[in-house]
């Protein structure tokens, strides 16, 4: 999703969480008045424990909105009438596979559907496949989706819609935003044919998470269950939870957690 990527491969953007001695840092980016970073702690023997993405103290501040874009202050684009700011990070080369990059975007209006998820937030996906495999994804519309490759409680969402070079989304059936509550946080799952065989593959675990969360409904550590499809794409580790972490003057981190190995 989107274009753009950082420096800083290596450094530490701040203390106590992550884990010093087992974490690499990966790429930045410049965001609002701070960074956001990608990172992988892996234990000392060999086993993945977190996987990331950092914001700095300050990147919720000074973020850019519409009429930055507008005027040209800020560089973003526009989709189906909402303006965005997407970018992509690479994870350090301790990430355990299949996670291959961050395809992350700031939506200040935020985005279809409309009238569930137009409120300002950041999209993080941790996608399991290529940048190059990932931009080759057409639109269409995903009619007859195997039971397979639907985790448990959740759904198709805007008709089976596949986003050009993302894939359709599926979302938790009881989320709060599609009953009549205000949306906050979610965790979608992707799905597209990224090969072509008439076969589809679940192809990005995203955590969407608004900036009214981050700022007045986040307290500590907020820890969520992921649910699982019947089938994967690649072997390798998945995560099956994942956290939003309050880190006080270390800023914040949303984080893949509790991997289990699994075969395609």
């Amino acid at each position: 999703m989107g274009e753009g990527a950082g420096s800083n491969r290596g450094t530490s953007p701040g203390e106590g969480f992550p884990p010093k001695g087992i974490t690499e840092w990966g790429d930045s980016v410049q965001m609002g008045d701070g960074k956001i970073t990608t990172f992988s702690s892996v234990t000392p023997s060999s086993n993945p424990k977190y996987v990331g993405i950092h914001f700095a103290e300050g990147t919720l501040e000074g973020l850019p909105y519409a009429e930055d874009f507008e005027s040209g202050d800020a560089d973003g684009r526009k989709v189906h009438g909402f303006w965005s700011k997407p970018f992509n990070l690479d994870f350090p080369e301790n990430t355990p596979d299949p996670i291959s990059y961050a395809g992350c975007g700031w939506n200040p209006q935020g985005h279809t559907p409309h009238g569930v998820y137009e409120r300002p937030h950041f999209d993080l996906h941790y996608h399991i496949y290529e940048p190059k495999t990932v931009a080759g994804i057409g639109p269409g519309i995903i009619e007859n989706l195997p039971d397979r490759n639907i985790p448990d409680g959740y759904r198709l969402l805007e008709g089976g819609a596949i986003v050009p070079a993302m894939g359709a989304h599926l979302a938790p059936k009881d989320a709060p935003e599609f009953h009549g509550e205000e949306w906050t946080e979610t965790l979608i799952w992707g799905v597209a044919d990224v090969d072509g065989d008439g076969e589809y593959e679940n192809t990005f675990i995203e955590p969407m998470i608004t900036l009214d969360y981050f700022q007045n409904h986040l307290t500590g550590i907020e820890k969520r269950d992921i649910s699982q499809p019947e089938v994967y794409p690649k072997d390798g580790y998945y995560p099956t939870t994942y956290t939003v972490r309050d880190l006080g003057e270390g800023g914040y981190a949303v984080v893949m957690e509790d991997f289990e190995k699994r075969s395609a």
